[in-house]
């Protein structure tokens, strides 16, 4: 078999899978320059991938992609878990018994990059796993089997992914024997049902302060830990890593205005106030937003959607 995933939510999948099947290739993005040294980093995949002592490409582009599944020969079955590349036909013809995706949403509900962000900002109240054949469309193959998994009104980006990796791990392997068989054949997807959720930007992670204040609270946490919501502080950009709502701040607060009140931060918002949990200044570590407001001199202030470049 062949597998192809990059981020740390395919680790579970490649684990489970190379303990049950021969994984001839593991196929991942190549590592990127990350932090202020700007040194080169292995995705997580290939880190795991190479505690297993499997063969291990990082191709750049499509053509380097067909070039490394080629390389393989004939195998029977490609797994892809976020591998962040589409694949073509000509790559799919490769697997003798096709090519499936372990995707993080109740297809045909949030096709794409970022389906658990999506998902938690709209407030769904149920998510899951979906087992589908990759097709030269975007999620769009026959739905082999799915899972169901509840949204709580804490949950984060980072910790639903986090059980729902888990969760498609689990989904995977069940139902292996039927994909290699053939006799699971799949659903297709009804399309009009179909939403999308394309790749995250820095304006997904923009907060402005006169939306409503449970919205707020929803795409704090559908952007928590990363890339982290955030909103500027004077000239400063601060992170806002975790935040939650209230109809009734402890005194009326205009829009982006801040408060220190009941061992809290608040901020105003639309129709009510976020409540900052976590909060992250450039250059120091994440903290509890009321140790941060204890800390500053002066008045708080306010936060803006608005940086000083845009002003």
């Amino acid at each position: 078999m062949v597998f192809l995933g990059t981020p740390q939510a395919a680790v579970p999948s490649l684990r489970a899978l190379a303990g049950t099947a021969d994984v001839a290739l593991v196929v991942t993005r190549p590592d990127r320059r990350r932090g202020r040294s700007g040194k080169r980093t292995p995705s997580e995949v290939k880190k795991a991938a190479s505690d297993l002592g499997l063969a291990i490409a990082c191709p750049a582009d499509r053509a380097e992609l067909g070039e490394a599944l080629g390389s393989v020969g004939p195998f029977r079955l490609g797994v892809v878990v976020a591998y962040g590349m589409l694949l073509t036909r000509p790559m799919l013809e490769r697997a003798e018994s096709g090519i499936v995706n372990v995707h993080f949403s109740l297809l045909p509900r949030w096709r794409g990059a970022a389906p658990v962000a999506a998902a938690i900002r709209a407030g769904d109240a149920v998510t899951g796993v979906s087992l589908m054949r990759v097709t030269t469309g975007l999620d769009s193959g026959p739905v082999l089997a799915a899972a169901t998994h509840p949204i709580t009104e804490r949950d984060t980006r980072g910790g639903l992914t986090e059980r729902l990796s888990n969760l498609g791990a689990d989904l995977l392997v069940a139902n292996l024997a039927g994909v290699m068989s053939g006799k699971l054949v799949g659903t297709p997807q009804h399309e009009p049902d179909a939403t999308y959720a394309p790749r995250l930007t820095a304006d997904d992670a923009r907060l402005d302060f006169a939306m409503p204040a449970p919205e707020l609270a929803r795409q704090v946490r559908a952007m928590s830990p990363r890339p982290g919501a955030f909103a500027w502080w004077g000239e400063t950009r601060m992170r806002i890593l975790d935040a939650r709502w209230s109809p009734t701040p402890p005194k009326p607060l205009e829009a982006g205005e801040l408060a220190a009140e009941g061992g809290g931060l608040w901020c105003g918002a639309g129709g009510g106030a976020l409540i900052l949990e976590v909060v992250q200044p450039p250059g120091r570590r994440a903290m509890p937003g009321a140790d941060w407001a204890r800390g500053v001199r002066g008045g708080l202030g306010r936060l803006s959607g608005v940086g000083p470049s845009q002003s």
